[in-house]
């Protein structure tokens, strides 16, 4: 791995035990150094610790069986990655799942017909690892029943909503996104913008395409509680701000 003060200043990587490293160096950073380690929890939390009730759990659930695509949204450090490890461990072991990321933190072991690719971060990353574009060319000729991508960023963005107009579905993301709203009408746009490429109607594009976004919120007191369930395609929220459609606080 490529990484100096000069040519290669940014490094992301995964240390042992599976917590994740970033560090820029260099003319960026006014002391020099920028560096975060984000621990990776041993423990997995219930879905009473999501807030979650019986309902909202067992409506998730039903989502993923049905091979619904799902977009989990949330602003950092709100544990989407830990609840899209959660849907994913409601899936049956034969399910071909295959798994797209620049940092391996999916928990797809036990798929045993299952496959996790890698994609190239920056060209700092090792020899060996290819590009967004290629993984997504390799994915198509590999047969998936789920296509699950890590968080979406510049770029992975335009990949992402390749493999949701593949055909395939229960495609399931995390994104940064304060709302469902934003998942659909800004964050994909403005990745894709950011990332110098271009597609038009992005927002009409994922209306048609994404079934459900799930959006966590983490309060000052570190609780973390899902708040909100969009039927996109519906244009119906099915629980928002922790209150069922029909009114009532889900029991």
């Amino acid at each position: 791995v490529a990484f100096d003060g000069e040519d290669k200043t940014k490094l992301s990587c995964v240390l042992p035990g599976g917590h994740r490293f970033e560090c820029l160096v260099g003319a960026s950073v006014q002391s020099g150094l920028s560096l975060a380690v984000r621990c990776k929890h041993p423990f997995v939390p219930t879905w009473d610790q999501w807030g979650a009730s019986p309902w909202v759990r067992d409506y998730l659930v039903a989502a993923v069986a049905r091979e619904a695509n799902v977009i989990v949204s949330g602003a950092t450090n709100t544990g989407k990655t830990t609840l899209l490890n959660m849907l994913l461990a409601t899936l049956p072991d034969e399910r071909r799942v295959v798994a797209l990321e620049d940092t391996p933190e999916l928990h797809i072991g036990r798929f045993w017909d299952g496959a996790g690719l890698l994609a190239a971060r920056e060209a700092a990353t090792g020899a060996g690892m290819v590009s967004w574009r290629e993984l997504y060319d390799h994915l198509m000729r590999i047969t998936p029943d789920h296509i699950v991508l890590g968080e979406i960023s510049t770029q992975n963005a335009f990949a992402a909503l390749a493999a949701l107009n593949s055909g395939v579905t229960g495609f399931m993301c995390t994104i940064h996104a304060e709302s469902p709203e934003q998942v659909i009408h800004r964050k994909f746009d403005q990745n894709i913008a950011w990332s110098g490429a271009v597609m038009p109607n992005v927002p009409e594009f994922l209306g048609d395409l994404v079934d459900v976004v799930v959006q966590i919120k983490r309060r000052a007191d570190g609780y973390r509680h899902i708040t909100d369930i969009w039927e996109v395609r519906n244009r119906r929220f099915v629980l928002r701000d922790g209150v069922l459609d029909d009114g009532e606080a889900p029991a």
